[in-house]
């Protein structure tokens, strides 16, 4: 029977040329092997392994550019005494010695000739010997690791090895379970140490921090302990920080006010203690005077029904209620109705608040640092001063419920539509008194403050360059239990239990990196600024981003928004874990049990002022943000924000509801990080883009009467759902432990999303450039605004505007077709 090949790697650099050096049993008598009895094997012969040692020295010497001064002689000699070898080195250094030979155990001399060559210097003499030293001695190595034992040092043996076929199947057995975990050993090791968790501790760190809004002593605070955390958690190499210098707008010495004025007077409307330091950032300042009108949620529908009631807005202080979109929207939508002044005020139709309480908010239409919109805030000093397009251009203040319904008595005017359901029972415009108007004055100023965000990573064993991101705000307005106290403690423990996993065996494929933003109050700035300072990597380096804000808000109902590409993955993963209000059911089948569609029943639109709209709108990247919620709106962004809120919307089950995210979360990443193939779904976004064709063709009658036509459309979505069908063909097909083939294929998929960003827009100007999911006239959503509005008022739309848009729509869903195809030569464009 031929025995294994033995291997004696000489050293990188040498490999094309003297490769290594393999004597297979049976090449030479037995009897002439200088080892000895090992592992079965058969002697080589000492004179065919001299000669091939002087071949590797030659192929070294060519190398290396000199011929050796001297030579190395290992003499490999059986022991008397037993089975053992002993390894001898001998340099030879004087040129005029001859005799090479020695005498082996069987008698056999070995003669080997040195060259002759006395010109190069000392150090290329070590050189050499050092290599083939280094050379030998790890081919020897690698010879005795064949036989089976439980030390990699060379003692010397005194007895024949007695390792049989049993213990060595129990060796590799024991290796491989430490170091092939399967799916399922993971997710078990996973609700394992999740048993052992508490998030209440670091719930209540964060939000009894006295003051931790963005930039504040509190805030900075709270960043060192999520440091010393990560620190104790993962090694000192793979935690960091980035510090920012940003633009925030808060409170000036003279606090905001609300008169009414008229006939002579003015009344201040009292604010109450407790709202009296609320405000809205990024607000205008000054003062507006105007007639108040009611504008329900200030959704551009409700300002639609109040124009066709024929009560005018130009002019006016809009007084609406917070909720449906965001304080930013509802401003946006009141500017362009013409209005000078907005009051945000919570209904107690929509929060169970004490009436004396106000709601914090940004009116940014945007997100990121709105004085270097586009560009990261890492020094000021090297931009032109510039400020975001996304600023209002009027005034906006938060006020109680009670300082509302002391205006909302006043109306007079159109009485209230019965669909909207609210305290107030008139619109206006006006008070019943028509000499009587509201004064706005806002005395809010702007500082430029220091943030950091803070980071830690479990690097990935194979691809660490790629990597899933599980970022959390920890700033707030108020003690913000929910709002960042939640999503911190979930962070921490998080990277605790994935750093314990790696310990206890888990080698994640791809890294995890944990990230603390400051500034999310402010409109995601941390998260914002740290995606505008790596722009150009991240969508290549990013597979997902998982937001933790906002993760508990209740625990009957489970809600998700983001990316359709994470929708299939959350889906299996609610499928494994328990409700936590409800633990003979999985979340999957509670939330089913309540819609039928699951879909339909956990899905929300994405709020624009989140860390998921940036990494997806701005950045390309797929992201997702999970909640736990209820019935019942919460009221984040208020004083009234605490652990005793949380408790009571969780009906005393903060811990299980918290646990139960974790789980969610971990389980999640881990499908990312462990498994070949990324679990993302890029066939997804051939039915989104068929439902918004189907609304842009409810339109084909003014397009072909403006000679337009749809099939440009149609076949650039044909296109992509080729492209999405042959991808999935071919890794079906694949061998996906293939390393090399399975990564060209994840790098098609993890760069949809990207591809997904309209290239022909200035990001400056329209950060939001994601055609399903961004925001402006060269969205798919955005096209079809246009259409409507040609239709019924064809003179507002500049129809060569929405004819680029359609055009630069139409190649960015073509661009990424092709790019899903793979090579260029693969990609057809004969429509």
């Amino acid at each position: 029977m031929l025995a294994p090949e033995y291997w004696f790697p000489v050293c990188p650099e040498v490999v094309s040329r003297a490769r290594c050096l393999c004597v297979k049993d049976g090449s030479v008598p037995q009897s002439s092997s200088p080892f000895g009895k090992v592992g079965g094997a058969g002697k080589l012969s000492a004179f065919y392994y001299n000669f091939k040692m002087d071949r590797a020295r030659t192929a070294i010497s060519s190398l290396l550019g000199f011929e050796p001064k001297s030579y190395t002689r290992f003499s490999l000699t059986r022991r008397t005494d037993g089975d053992g070898s002993r390894v001898e080195m001998k340099l030879a250094e004087n040129e005029n010695d001859e005799e090479m030979g020695d005498v082996m155990a069987d008698g056999m001399e070995t003669h080997i000739e040195k060259p002759h060559n006395n010109h190069k210097p000392l150090c290329c003499l070590m050189t050499a010997v050092l290599l083939v030293l280094i050379g030998f001695l790890v081919g020897y190595l690698a010879f005795r690791g064949q036989t089976p034992g439980k030390s990699v040092s060379l003692p010397e043996q005194t007895t024949e090895a007695s390792y049989t076929e049993e213990d060595e199947d129990e060796f590799d057995a024991a290796s491989e379970a430490k170091m092939s975990l399967t799916f399922s050993d993971i997710k078990k090791m996973l609700k394992e140490n999740l048993d052992s968790s508490q998030f209440l501790p670091d719930i209540n760190k964060v939000s009894e921090m006295n003051n931790h809004e963005t930039g504040s002593v509190g805030d900075l605070t709270i960043t060192r302990y999520i440091r010393q955390e990560f620190l104790k958690n993962l090694d000192k190499r793979n935690v960091w920080s980035d510090t920012h210098y940003v633009t925030l707008q808060v409170n000036g010495k003279s606090p905001n006010r609300v008169w009414i004025v008229g006939s002579g007077n003015a009344e201040e409307v009292q604010l109450g203690q407790r709202n009296s330091k609320v405000f809205c950032p990024y607000s205008a300042t000054g003062n507006f005077t105007g007639k108040l009108v009611y504008a329900n949620y200030g959704t551009k529908d409700d300002f639609n029904l109040l124009t066709s009631m024929s009560v005018t807005v130009n002019g006016s202080v809009v007084i609406v209620r917070a909720g449906k979109i965001n304080f930013a929207e509802k401003v946006v939508n009141a500017e362009n109705m013409k209005a000078g002044g907005v009051l945000i005020y919570p209904d107690p139709e929509d929060y169970n608040l004490d009436p004396d309480v106000a709601m914090f908010g940004h009116v940014h239409m945007g997100l990121g640092d709105p004085r270097s919109p586009g560009f990261p805030s890492f020094n000021h000093t090297q931009f032109p001063p510039t400020k975001s397009s996304g600023l209002p251009g009027i005034l906006v203040h938060s006020i109680s419920g009670n300082a509302a319904a002391s205006l909302l008595r006043k109306l007079g005017g159109v009485p209230v539509p019965p669909s909207w359901k609210s305290k107030a029972t008139k619109v206006g415009p006006g008070f019943a008194n028509d000499e009587e108007q509201v004064m706005m004055e806002v005395n809010n100023v702007e500082e430029v403050r220091e943030m950091h965000n803070v980071f830690g990573v479990v690097k990935g064993f194979e691809e660490s360059d790629h990597y899933v991101v599980i970022g959390a705000q920890r700033d707030a307005y108020g003690p913000g239990a929910a709002e960042s106290g939640v999503g911190t403690a979930l962070l921490l423990e998080l990277s605790r239990i994935f750093s314990r996993m790696v310990e206890g065996g888990f080698r994640p494929r791809r890294s995890i990196i944990f990230a603390s933003w400051s500034g999310g109050s402010f409109g995601a700035i941390g998260a914002t600024e740290w995606l505008e300072g790596y722009m150009s990597v991240l969508h290549l380096k990013v597979c997902a981003y998982f937001s933790l804000d906002r993760a508990i808000l209740g625990g009957a109902n489970f809600k998700m928004f983001g990316s359709s590409m994470l929708h299939n993955l959350i889906q299996e993963t609610v499928s494994m874990v328990k409700s936590p209000l409800s633990p003979d059911k999985s979340i999957y089948k509670m939330a089913e049990a309540g819609a039928g569609d699951w879909l339909k029943a956990v899905l929300q639109p994405i709020p624009m002022d989140t860390s998921v709209y940036a990494f997806l709108a701005i950045g390309g990247i797929p992201a997702i943000g999970l909640s736990f919620t209820k019935d019942e709106n919460y009221p984040y962004n208020t004083e009234e924000d605490t652990v005793n809120t949380l408790s009571k919307f969780t009906n005393g089950n903060s811990e299980t509801v918290a646990h139960a995210m974790a789980e969610v979360i971990g389980i999640a990443v881990i499908k990312i990080v462990y498994h070949h193939q990324l679990p993302l779904d890029y066939q997804k976004y051939a039915s989104d883009l068929s439902d918004y064709i189907i609304d842009i063709q409810s339109y084909a009658s003014e397009l072909q009467e403006r000679g337009l036509s749809m099939k440009w459309l149609f076949s650039a979505r044909g296109d992509f759902y080729r492209a999405a069908n042959t991808l999935r063909s071919q890794i079906e097909s694949s061998d996906m432990n293939d390393v090399l083939l399975c990564r060209t294929y994840n790098n098609r998929i993890m760069r949809v999303e990207y591809n997904f960003l309209s290239p022909y827009v200035s990001i400056n100007n329209c950060p939001y450039r994601h055609l399903l999911y961004g925001k402006g006239n060269h969205t798919l959503a955005g096209i079809v605004e246009q259409l409507k509005l040609l239709r019924v008022n064809p003179e507002l739309v500049d129809f060569n505007m929405t004819r680029n848009d359609l055009a630069y729509a139409t190649w960015t869903v073509q661009g990424a077709a092709n790019a899903l195809s793979g090579e260029v030569w693969t990609s057809s464009n004969n429509f």
